[in-house]
């Protein structure tokens, strides 16, 4: 499994992945994280699965090994290094 954090908040994370062509799958609370969420994305007509998680203004994406599909851990490679926007 890949588990990377990332530099943006979790509404820049699902603008960047509509950008990309992926849709919310899921969205719920995250049992580990009072308050927090988690998300399930993915590439309409494709296997894989990115999923979002953000506890308490830390985001990470994580995809299971059985669900990459092929392009799921290089988005999430490519999230993990784009720079927090300045403001």
């Amino acid at each position: 499994m890949l588990e990377l954090s990332v530099d943006l908040s979790a509404e820049q994370v699902l603008r960047e992945c509509g950008r990309r062509g992926l849709q919310v799958r899921s969205e719920s609370a995250l049992r580990s994280c009072r308050g927090g969420r988690h998300w399930h994305l993915c590439i309409p007509g494709r296997p894989g699965t990115l999923e979002l998680n953000e506890c308490r203004g830390q985001v990470s994406v994580k995809v299971h090994s059985k669900r990459d599909g092929g392009w799921a851990g290089a988005l999430a490679a490519e999230l993990h290094a784009l720079p927090r926007p300045s403001r």
